[in-house]
């Protein structure tokens, strides 16, 4: 009889335990923060051949180390299919719309990539 009190005792002791721990750890989990976003401001003009290596890049980043993106892109006056590849993103959660270059308007924060390719008969 004895030994049934202490194997009961000590059935009680580790299920309470095991309760302490799961209520503390579905407390942790429900107050955590969202991490904050990483904001990329993709600068392009005529950048076709680029974007879209770029942008999967940076997806593919997201995806394994878990932290949240928005991407803006930035047009300097592209004159190839870069707008139409924009609009294709446009659709994408990850994108913010697409956007002139303006003097006018504040920059926003966030990591700059600049993908500009020097435009045709330019000197170097």
């Amino acid at each position: 009889m004895e030994e049934i009190l202490v194997w009961l005792l000590a059935a009680y002791g580790c299920s309470s335990l095991l309760v302490m721990l799961a209520d503390k750890w579905a407390d942790r989990m429900s107050s955590s923060a969202e991490p904050p976003l990483e904001h990329y401001r993709l600068l392009v003009r005529d950048s076709e051949q680029v974007l879209e290596a770029v942008v999967r890049r940076l997806l593919f980043r997201s995806y394994w180390s878990g932290k949240p993106i928005r991407i803006s892109l930035v047009d300097s006056g592209s004159t190839d299919d870069t707008r139409k590849i924009a609009s294709v993103y446009e659709r994408d959660p990850y994108f913010l719309p697409f956007r002139e270059e303006s003097q006018d308007e504040p920059e926003p924060p966030g990591i700059v990539i600049d993908l500009r390719q020097e435009t045709k008969g330019a000197p170097s």
